[in-house]
């Protein structure tokens, strides 16, 4: 038995085997992390951290929350994490950080037969404008001046911006895409205003062998990823 936890201590696991399981709260947020009909938790960075865990030989449990608490109990709970996270200044000392999961252009919509005219954030001080509470975008955009009417979800925004309860909305340029596809409604995008990184943002608590392993385990599931983007593209450019 010595020998074995030898050996865990060794690959720079045992912490986190004896401390019990980390929790890895997320949000509906498509396409990075979201619940399909078979309550299955799947998504862009869903998949790319079971990968990086599985190479890591770690395990943690996925919990799809309302993403204010789902951040919530990642700064005041022991051994949690959340993702898809936007690594601010403000938000640096708070966490442990993994990643960058993925990138995302935060841009500003409004329906496609909407007579709104808007080419930088200043244009919005006049309008209701759309977010989520504790989102990054629309913290962003409420610094700078904007009047965010703050939803529970972001889901609810493509329903406020067609119903007429909000004039404008701010979010990522995927996540926007995604949404309203599913809702059948047809946006126009306005301008974008920042590009940003998305990670898995940790408790202190959660020990550094876990967030190191997974850190490498990630880093090598995202140059398989490159080269393999990177092959298909000489193919595709490639003569007959």
């Amino acid at each position: 038995m010595q020998q074995a936890l030898d050996r865990l201590r060794q690959q720079g696991i045992i912490s986190e085997i004896l401390g019990g399981t980390i929790a890895f709260n997320t949000e509906e947020y498509p396409p990075y992390n979201f619940k399909e009909a078979d309550g299955t938790i799947t998504g862009r960075s869903t998949e790319l951290l079971r990968a990086a865990l599985d190479d890591a030989k770690l395990s943690a449990d996925f919990r799809l929350l309302p993403w204010a608490r789902a951040f919530t109990e990642a700064q005041l709970r022991e051994r949690h994490c959340v993702y898809s996270t936007t690594r601010t200044p403000e938000r640096e000392p708070l966490f442990t950080w993994v990643g960058p999961l993925t990138t995302s252009t935060w841009a500003a919509y409004t329906l496609a037969d909407s007579a709104i005219e808007a080419a930088s954030l200043d244009d919005l001080s006049e309008l209701r404008v759309g977010s989520f509470r504790e989102d990054a975008v629309g913290q962003f955009a409420a610094r700078r001046g904007v009047p965010i009417v703050v939803a529970s979800a972001e889901r609810e925004n493509i329903a406020r911006l067609r119903a007429g309860m909000i004039d404008a909305w701010v979010t990522g340029e995927r996540t926007a895409r995604f949404l309203a596809e599913e809702a059948g409604v047809e946006l126009r995008r306005l301008f974008d205003f920042q590009e940003v990184e998305l990670y898995l943002a940790c408790h202190p608590s959660v020990p550094d062998p876990f967030i190191a392993r997974l850190q490498a385990a990630l880093d090598r599931q995202l140059a398989a990823e490159a080269a393999t983007e990177q092959a298909a593209r000489h193919d595709a450019e490639s003569p007959p």
